[in-house]
């Protein structure tokens, strides 16, 4: 299973051309964080940071450092899940318009 780390390199929106892409894409990605499940699950990743960054700030010899890591995974472990999040509405706006 590909991972794609950009909308431009979705099959979804092979079909379209790049206005339409950004605009579909920003209206999918309105409607996720428009959702309190994305708002629940961004709070459920970064309420761990603090105590995972002691663990990690001991290993680096930092704390300030152990936090910067963790943040950084945080990011992405956020970014990942917004991201399907976003995807599940694309494939509702796609279904939409071909129904219409």
């Amino acid at each position: 299973m590909p991972i794609h780390w950009s909308y431009k390199s979705l099959p979804e929106l092979s079909g379209l051309s790049e206005a339409e892409r950004k605009d579909v894409w920003k209206k999918a990605t309105d409607q996720a964080y428009g959702q309190w499940q994305t708002l629940l699950a961004m709070v459920i990743v970064t309420v761990p940071l603090p105590f995972v960054a002691d663990p990690l700030g001991s290993m680096f010899g930092s704390y300030l450092v152990g936090l910067l890591v963790a943040a950084g995974i945080g990011c992405v472990v956020s970014e990942r899940i917004v991201f399907q999040i976003t995807r599940s509405h694309l494939r509702k706006i796609i279904a939409r318009t071909d129904k219409g």
